[in-house]
């Protein structure tokens, strides 16, 4: 029997989705996933016996569950078009390239939650800046802090407008931004949802792309913590732009790190910010 050939090419959403979303415009609605099939997602995942950079957790199993998705299905759905049951879009090139992992970290949930975008309605570049960010703040020894954060990036409309939100560092922030590998990212999504150990890997963040993200400004020194504050000045006082590819690179790896971080990095440990 001939096998069904799946197109890569997901058809147009049908008149049910528009009639479910009527808010959505044109352009979102036609934004439907390409990763559509079960090899899909094993092809991501490579040799489960490594179980590395190209997978989604090392523990995932455990907490979440990672599908294809449907065809035809724009990403911009919530839980009417799946039976009430809990679940997010996510970009492959985010798991892929810049190597997170799930659950969400804390941080990362209160982060979302602040903005109030969707993990599919940031643009990957500024999940690349928040992954670079909590392994400098690890490295340092510090709690990854939001208004830290939001001193150095604002929240701005990415160019594409169905890939959404995108931070922007302002002048002194410390991170270099991604190369521009992450382009022609449209329609290579992942579905998420939760497994049954783990009801509550999917709180504490939106789920479903939200109409009104919150477009922030960087905060000044005046509005921060005493303890944000000295962190902000002593990161900004170093004048030096971390390649935010190399830090993700040797996230587990300590020697690279503090090779590649050097004395005055090294330093503001030792002076204990």
């Amino acid at each position: 029997m001939a096998r069904t050939k799946i197109t890569r090419n997901p058809p147009p959403p049908s008149a049910h989705y528009k009639a479910l979303y009527s808010w959505a415009s044109e352009e979102l609605l036609n934004e439907c996933t390409k990763q559509i099939t079960v090899e899909d997602v094993e092809n991501h995942l490579g040799d489960l016996r490594l179980y590395n950079f190209n997978s989604f957790c090392k523990t995932h199993d455990s907490h979440i569950s990672v599908r294809h998705g449907t065809p035809g299905e724009p990403i911009c759905v919530d839980d009417k078009s799946n039976g009430g049951k809990p679940f997010f879009f996510f970009y492959q090139a985010v798991f892929k390239r810049i190597a997170l992992r799930l659950p969400f970290t804390p941080f990362e949930r209160e982060l979302l939650t602040e903005v109030n975008v969707a993990p599919a309605q940031l643009h990957p570049n500024g999940w690349a800046f928040v992954r670079a960010f909590q392994i400098l703040c690890w490295y340092l020894g510090i709690p990854p802090s939001m208004d830290v954060f939001l001193y150095f990036f604002e929240v701005k409309k990415a160019r594409e407008k169905s890939l959404g939100e995108l931070f922007r560092g302002r002048q002194q922030d410390p991170l270099h931004p991604l190369p521009k590998l992450l382009q022609r990212l449209e329609r290579h999504f992942f579905r998420v949802c939760c497994a049954k150990p783990d009801p509550t890997a999917l709180d504490g963040f939106p789920l479903y792309r939200t109409e009104k993200p919150k477009h922030t400004k960087p905060k000044s020194l005046d509005e921060l913590a005493s303890a944000d504050r000295e962190v902000c000045v002593a990161l900004a006082g170093l004048k030096v732009i971390f390649h935010t590819p190399t830090l993700i690179s040797h996230e587990f790896k300590a020697d690279a790190l503090s090779a590649y971080f050097g004395r005055e990095v090294r330093l503001l440990l030792f002076l204990n910010i």
